[in-house]
């Protein structure tokens, strides 16, 4: 009795746990796995995009409809350009004679790398080195300049008294005359007299003028000007400095006008139209922001032979100064060659918060639809598309910015 109750007792735990075993592993196949995200009222993006209007809405947002084109339009083309300097544009100022460079103003500050200066503006005064000798040679000029002007001052002071002295004589002779008592030969003599000094007076006068037109031999600062309004480069000297004649000075530049420097594949060259006006515009423009036009320049040809590139110039005005030397911008070309694509209005274009674009589809009277698409590029008012609605579609065109704030209820 007591084996066999033993053997018993064996069967029934191997029952019990063969039993629970297989009550756990039904039920961890059974269990489902829990998803990572749960979304809770999924709806498809046409449900969200469905805008139905009533007809007075559609007249209160100004809704304005227009039908997708398919065209051939003039193929543009993007290159990159490098603004550059035009071989006119620099320019040195050198110094006319030895001297010394001073301020052009007393407390102005001196001229400086990155400095605007107007055409004739004093950049420098240049006070002209004289050697001993000469400097001898001035103040010898300048004593016998003015015992000269002495002279001659003391001749005019002589002249004059001999005139006053002569008139008193000649007055004299007169009052004889009438009063009977005197010659009248001798009176004619005494007016005679009186001409001859006003005669000594003028000519003393004159001696006088003469003598003081002698130069001065003071040594005068030269001013330094510039040619033309440009903006200083590099400064070469300072003041207080000595300097040769010829000696630079200053480079400067005038950057009003620039060139626009287009490096082209040199097997892409043949599509170019020649001579027609480049569309400049900034690396980070968007579709639509307006851009500069140059003019095709004459320039000396250039090309790299390791990228196979020949470089176009165009000329650009740069009055603002916002373009620099080395800049890189987007230079737009026209191509020979026509493409055929979707057009639309580019008022029709909308842009959401992450750039992409969008416009209205009118799919039903007073029902309009959401829909994505790719600009391929821009040509005035034209957007030409990559991807879009299909050609003879009705697309708003004026109103779609209110209609997108309908959509999230930020409309009218």
């Amino acid at each position: 009795m007591t084996v066999s109750g033993n053997r018993w007792r064996c069967w029934i735990v191997v029952v019990i746990l063969t039993t629970s075993s297989g009550i756990a592993c039904v039920r961890k196949t059974t269990e489902t796995p829990k998803p990572p995200a749960k979304v809770e009222n999924p709806r498809k993006e046409s449900d969200l995009t469905t805008v139905t209007l009533t007809p007075e809405a559609e007249q209160r947002l100004g809704i304005q409809l227009e039908t997708v084109g398919r065209e051939n339009v003039m193929r543009t083309q993007t290159f990159s350009g490098e603004v550059v300097l035009p071989p006119d544009s620099t320019f040195t100022v050198t110094a006319p004679v030895t001297g010394t460079l001073q301020a052009p103003v007393r407390g102005a500050h001196s001229p400086a790398s990155g400095m605007r200066v107007r055409k004739g503006q004093a950049v420098f005064h240049l006070l002209p080195y004289v050697s001993p000798a000469e400097q001898d040679q001035r103040e010898l000029v300048e004593r016998d300049a003015e015992i000269s002007i002495s002279a001659a001052a003391g001749e005019v002071s002589a002249a004059i008294t001999k005139l006053e002295a002569a008139r008193v004589r000649a007055e004299r002779a007169e009052q004889l005359v009438r009063d009977g008592g005197g010659s009248v030969k001798a009176a004619q003599a005494e007016r005679e007299q009186v001409r001859l000094a006003e005669v000594a007076l003028t000519a003393a006068r004159e001696k006088l003028v003469l003598a003081r037109r002698v130069p001065p031999q003071k040594i005068d600062p030269v001013p330094i000007v510039v040619p033309q309004s440009a903006l200083i480069q590099t400064v070469h000297v300072s003041p207080r400095q000595t300097v040769a004649a010829g000696t630079t000075l200053l480079d400067a530049a005038d950057y009003q006008r620039v060139f626009i420097r287009v490096p082209i594949y040199v097997g892409e060259l043949k599509w170019i139209t020649a001579q027609q006006n480049a569309s400049v515009h900034g690396l980070s423009d968007t579709p639509g922001t307006p851009a500069r036009t140059a003019t095709p320049v004459a320039a000396p040809p250039s090309a790299d032979p390791n990228a196979a590139t020949a470089d176009l110039y165009f000329e650009l005005s740069n009055l603002d100064l916002t373009l620099r030397p080395g800049q890189r911008v987007g230079v737009t070309l026209r191509v020979q060659k026509d493409e055929e694509g979707l057009t639309v209005p580019w008022s029709a274009v909308l842009h959401d918060v992450d750039g992409g674009t969008w416009l209205y589809e009118m799919i039903e009277p007073h029902r309009y639809i959401r829909r994505r698409i790719s600009v391929r590029r821009v040509e005035g008012e034209i957007a030409i598309l990559a991807q879009g609605p299909s050609e003879g579609s009705r697309v708003v065109v004026q109103g779609a910015s209110e209609l997108f704030g309908t959509e999230f209820g930020a409309g009218k």
